[in-house]
């Protein structure tokens, strides 16, 4: 869940983008410094810490990410460590990501899988997928093989469960009720 304060300020990046028309390179910064966040427990406690002062903590995320990112993506650090913020740092991407995702017409999908799915499936996979949702689909794939066959398709909140593994619970509760009655 993203803090309201993330939110603005994930929002405000995001309309800053588009006006600017860089878009693309800032999802891309955006994404580039949520990776180095969640790949590094160290840069979190870092960020968080009450005691290491803003200008210190700027210039460690300069020294991090400075040559790697946008201006306007390095803008948004500066920001964060005046306004004392950057403890908001990985909710802003995960928001920003989101609202991205959201103006590009992008949902992302979980699918775990019985077995690993070839090419050819993932793809008509993904196809079927965007056809039903009308949107572009950011999929992820996973494997669990105690599904025995079939799929789970987890899309925001709704989760479809085509599992075997579902299908065989169903026959059981309904056999338990058929022969309570």
């Amino acid at each position: 869940m993203v803090s309201k304060a993330a939110r603005r300020y994930a929002k405000a990046l995001l309309q800053s983008a588009i006006e600017q028309n860089i878009l693309g390179d800032v999802e891309k910064d955006i994404r580039f410094i949520s990776k180095t966040l969640s790949d590094s427990h160290e840069l979190k406690v870092f960020l968080r810490s009450p005691v290491i002062k803003g200008e210190d903590k700027l210039r460690g995320l300069t020294s991090i990410f400075g040559s790697h990112i946008s201006k306007e993506a390095m803008g948004l650090l500066n920001l964060l460590a005046e306004k004392n913020r950057e403890n908001l740092l990985a909710d802003i991407c995960t928001g920003f990501i989101n609202l991205y995702n959201d103006h590009q017409g992008i949902i992302k999908v979980d699918v775990i899988s019985a077995m690993e799915l070839d090419k050819k499936q993932k793809k008509t996979l993904q196809d079927e997928l965007s056809d039903s949702t009308g949107k572009k689909v950011d999929m992820s794939l996973s494997v669990d093989e105690s599904l025995v066959g079939g799929l789970v398709v987890k899309i925001g909140d709704t989760v479809i469960d085509g599992s075997v593994k579902h299908k065989i619970r169903m026959l059981k509760n309904q056999f338990a009720v058929g022969t309570a009655v």
